[in-house]
């Protein structure tokens, strides 16, 4: 039911991550993955893992926020350049109350790709990307037609809205790689990441046919790099090859999908993650960073940061906050990177692909 174009709208309070007054050149950002972008969808779902507690968010305006990081993520910067509120968590909104028209976070930290990835312990629930796509498709059925007058203009709004998808790296460190599953003894490290690509082309081709057309697709970071992965070789830190050669191989085979996409009036922007966090982990100082080994936060058996314990104090030298998530300092050159410059998003930059 869409509703009637005199009623006036008022949005909702919540806490919006917005720094800088910047023109608004997207009508929404919505948020789709793992971890990497992950905010407050977790916590309602009590998932394990979930960084609602300190030190993370230490950097952020209102803490604890769930981002599993010292400060802002990805989607916190690409909001704000696109002059939008950063997207609230999904499941933190009443859908049936809220008003808010400029996009949601649908992430979760334990995501994938795959459905069962993330899930191995009892009693784990998660948003795996199916599910999240289900709640983009209850948002766009039920819950963006009391905003807009009527179809024509809900699918002007999707169609210049950007679609934000950063998943895949949990279908290695907790599916193919993990021993509580037998995906590797199924497949092959080729058939493994095929079937990986297969899955998110379907899932971007419903999203698609939800109303998506402006996509920025990020490949998967050199996960063997991270320092929940490294291994000691002569006293001296050395990235996992083997795991980084089925990222590798998982990546080549995205960058071809989302190039023969074809998908009508739909434009895909590639963000070549990979080579762009190898360089910046070999070369801290290249970016104003120090140390690309040490986590910042004194970290458990499970990569997390123990609570309550404080962390570096010069966070902004460090790439990692804990063993395997990037700080604020990582995420801000990223997303700066694929929103502004040239090399890093392909074939045009996130700037370019929302003023289209």
């Amino acid at each position: 039911m869409f509703r009637n174009s005199m009623i006036p709208l008022v949005l909702v309070c919540f806490f919006f991550w917005k720094v800088e007054s910047q023109a608004k050149i997207a009508s929404a950002l919505y948020t789709f993955g793992d971890s990497t972008v992950v905010s407050w969808n977790d916590v309602v779902l009590n998932t394990p893992g979930k960084a609602n507690y300190a030190p993370y968010g230490i950097d952020f305006p209102a803490r604890p926020n769930a981002r599993a990081t010292n400060g802002a993520t990805i989607s916190d910067f690409f909001a704000q350049w696109l002059g939008i509120q950063s997207p609230p968590s999904f499941l933190s909104i009443n859908p049936k109350t809220s008003k808010f028209s400029e996009g949601f976070n649908y992430a979760s930290g334990l995501a994938g790709i795959r459905s069962e990835t993330g899930t191995a312990d009892p009693g784990v629930v998660n948003l795996s990307m199916e599910k999240q796509i289900e709640l983009f498709r209850k948002t766009v059925q039920e819950y963006l037609p009391r905003l807009f007058s009527n179809e024509a203009e809900l699918r002007n709004h999707l169609s210049k809205s950007i679609f934000l998808v950063v998943v895949g790296s949990n279908d290695y460190s907790l599916n193919y790689l993990s021993s509580q599953y037998n995906t590797s003894r199924i497949f092959n490290m080729v058939q493994f990441a095929d079937s990986l690509v297969y899955y998110l082309q379907t899932q971007l081709q419903d999203l698609f046919s939800l109303g998506a057309r402006k996509f920025v697709v990020f490949e998967i970071e050199p996960i063997g790099c991270k320092p929940a992965f490294l291994q000691t070789v002569n006293s001296k830190a050395k990235c996992a090859e083997k795991v980084n050669s089925y990222i590798a191989s998982y990546n080549h085979k995205l960058g071809v999908m989302v190039q023969s996409m074809g998908l009508r009036n739909t434009t895909f922007v590639l963000a070549k993650r990979y080579q762009f966090m190898n360089d910046l982990m070999a070369n801290p100082t290249r970016y104003g960073l120090k140390d690309s080994v040490n986590p910042c936060c004194a970290v458990s058996k499970s990569g997390m940061c123990i609570p309550n314990k404080a962390p570096c104090q010069d966070r902004n030298s460090y790439v990692f906050f804990d063993a395997n998530h990037p700080t604020e300092a990582v995420y801000k050159t990223i997303a700066e990177q694929c929103f502004k410059g040239t090399d890093q998003c392909v074939p045009i930059n996130v700037q370019e692909l929302a003023k289209r």
